[in-house]
């Protein structure tokens, strides 16, 4: 009887994540962290930015931390540039949430992948990463720490396109790093735009979040129309909620396994993800999606008070 309460209570025990994101351009990171912090599934670990103006991406995160009462989960800074292009300039829109107010502590200025080592190494489980941005953060760590293999139950990503192959911005902005991060061996699930562009934040879903009274869910809707900037036919797409949906619920998601060879050699296929059918391979990939079930659990979620601590 111990022994099946123990495996009880194994299998119900959260799933420890680091959460890698380049919010404040698109919706869908600010989205993505609210369902993270808002399922009981997971248990954020660690939060890190990557990509431009990481500066206001902490910021942001920082806030948006507060806001769901998680000012616990540690926060770094990652990697402003990809590991061979420059940055771009940044005008997010949504970064006029901040105000002078909003400035994260001096520990969250720590180097993202400083971080993401440190928080592998250290614990005494493994650990899934859910990166939803270019992964320079993440190749970061696997090529100065290699030890981290070993700590990593699984990346799920949001990145590129399988079906069938064409570029995703995760991938194409940094592709040295896609590459990395996808010969690296790790178990790794990618979500792309062929399953995420099925899931749009529309109609009732949409209004659900328009009316809930919490001030996180109206924190959130606010980003919504900072980022349609005028343009309320412009919806969301939860392209990187889904890589959390995915990661608390795979059933969401339809897959299969294979390699992923992203193109690092020709400018006009930059970044492309080639998807070939292989079942000895640690990759799957989404190839279609329950996008009802995902949208209900995804509204259901951050329409709620903060779960907090």
């Amino acid at each position: 009887m111990f022994l099946c309460i123990t495996g009880i209570v194994a299998q119900t025990r959260p799933i420890p994540v680091i959460f890698d994101t380049d919010i404040g351009d698109d919706i869908d990171d600010a989205l993505a962290l609210a369902l993270a912090l808002q399922s009981p599934e997971l248990d954020v670990r660690l939060v890190t930015t990557v990509a431009d103006d990481v500066e206001s991406r902490t910021r942001l995160a920082w806030k948006e931390l507060g806001l769901f009462g998680r000012q616990d989960i540690p926060l770094a800074t990652g990697a402003p540039e990809p590991l061979l292009d420059p940055k771009y300039p940044d005008k997010a829109a949504q970064f006029g949430v901040l105000t002078m107010a909003d400035q994260a502590p001096a520990s969250a200025h720590a180097r993202a992948a400083d971080k993401i080592i440190e928080t592998l190494l250290v614990s005494p489980v493994k650990m899934t990463l859910i990166p939803v941005g270019p992964l320079t953060n993440i190749a970061l760590a696997l090529r100065e720490e290699p030890r981290i293999r070993e700590k990593i139950e699984r990346i799920v990503l949001m990145g590129g396109a399988y079906y069938p192959a064409r570029r995703e911005y995760n991938i194409y902005r940094d592709r040295i790093a896609a590459q990395i991060v996808f010969s690296s061996g790790i178990p790794i699930t990618g979500v792309g735009l062929d399953v995420t562009e099925k899931c749009k934040l529309e109609g009732a879903d949409l209004d659900r979040l328009r009316n809930a009274k919490s001030p996180s869910a109206q924190f959130l809707y606010r980003l919504i129309e900072l980022w349609q900037n005028g343009n309320p036919s412009h919806l969301p797409t939860l392209h990187d909620p889904l890589a959390v949906g995915t990661a608390l619920r795979p059933t969401l998601v339809e897959t299969q396994t294979g390699g992923v060879q992203v193109e690092t050699a020709s400018p006009l296929f930059f970044g492309a993800t080639l998807f070939t059918l292989d079942q000895k391979s640690s990759t799957r990939v989404a190839r279609n999606v329950n996008a009802r079930e995902f949208l209900d659990l995804f509204t259901e979620r951050v329409a709620a008070a903060p779960r907090g601590r």
